[in-house]
């Protein structure tokens, strides 16, 4: 039931997060620069988890400390390249493209932790991939990218790292706690990076009531409610079937760019979605495991002495 539970707790965060894009878009169309939307949306989450976990935090342990701040500078890292690419490239693309750190979080798990995955986890994430190109493809221009894709993907990876450290820390991490510092530390490096190199661009031409409206959002159901979910999802379930469903967000981000009216309806919305979700169905299935020479002359003779029983 705990496995159910995660995987539904991941479906909703990616349905979540699928908002995301659209509302980062409304929050950079209203004059607001990438470190003052980001540092709005981080520090909002954090208010929240001081606010619902303030008993936990205080017994914050230097364990708890270490891996939340691993993890947030990983976590800011990949959404402040994510928003610097999706200034120059579409939401879907920018969505999508995200989605292909499902490739890369076996290996950097198997990088950091040695953790050898499973023979399916390494084919699932390249159909999931597949599924992904159908998306981003375009009669007539096809896949190309542009500077803002190669942002997106250099983002892809530092979103693989932060799921992957995730996957080991929230085992040894309470939800809230681990929650909470991995967010206020992407708070605080917001910060810095505005304070060093965007404070003088903060107030102009600013349509603060959209601005703000699109920020909040984003802290509050982008990030807090998410992430808290997420970290929870982990403790029960892997780091690779926690991308491979996760990688529907680009499904969810490119239907509500839609229905927002700020990407087309096309074909290939259908076909690639059919493709991540026929990926996350296999993700649940349990392979026959291939039994050696050795094991299958053990169970013949197994079954021999229990014959002559």
């Amino acid at each position: 039931m705990k496995s159910i539970y995660a995987d539904l707790s991941l479906l909703i965060t990616t349905i979540v997060w699928g908002t995301g894009f659209p509302g980062m878009v409304y929050a950079l169309n209203s004059g607001m620069n990438i470190s003052f939307i980001l540092l709005i949306r981080f520090t909002v989450a954090s208010i929240i988890l001081v606010l619902l976990f303030s008993k936990r935090i205080r017994k914050m342990r230097k364990q708890d400390l270490m891996h939340g701040l691993i993890a947030g500078t990983f976590l800011f890292l990949a959404f402040f390249i994510q928003t610097v690419g999706l200034q120059y490239t579409s939401p879907s693309n920018n969505a999508f493209i995200t989605a292909t750190y499902v490739i890369m979080v076996p290996f950097m798990s198997w990088l950091l932790f040695k953790n050898m995955p499973q023979r399916k986890y390494f084919i699932l994430p390249f159909v999931t991939f597949l599924g992904v190109v159908i998306l981003t493809y375009r009669p007539g221009t096809g896949f190309n990218f542009t500077i803002g894709d190669t942002f997106t993907l250099v983002c892809a990876a530092f979103f693989a790292l932060h799921v992957a450290y995730l996957d080991t820390a929230s085992k040894v991490t309470d939800t809230g706690i681990l929650t909470f510092v991995q967010l206020a530390t992407a708070a605080v490096l917001s910060f810095l990076y505005f304070l060093v190199f965007d404070r003088g661009s903060a107030g102009v031409e600013v349509n603060w009531s959209q601005g703000l409206l699109w920020a909040i959002y984003l802290g509050v159901f982008a990030t807090f409610v998410a992430y808290f979910l997420q970290t929870f999802a982990q403790k029960h379930t892997t780091s690779t079937k926690t991308a491979i469903i996760l990688s529907c967000e680009s499904l969810f981000g490119s239907l509500f760019s839609v229905l927002l009216g700020l990407e087309p309806f096309t074909v290939f919305l259908v076909a690639g979605g059919t493709v991540i979700f026929s990926s996350v169905i296999l993700s649940e299935m349990k392979l026959p495991l291939r039994k050696t020479k050795r094991e299958k002359k053990q169970h013949t003779s197994s079954s021999m002495v229990r014959e002559l029983e």
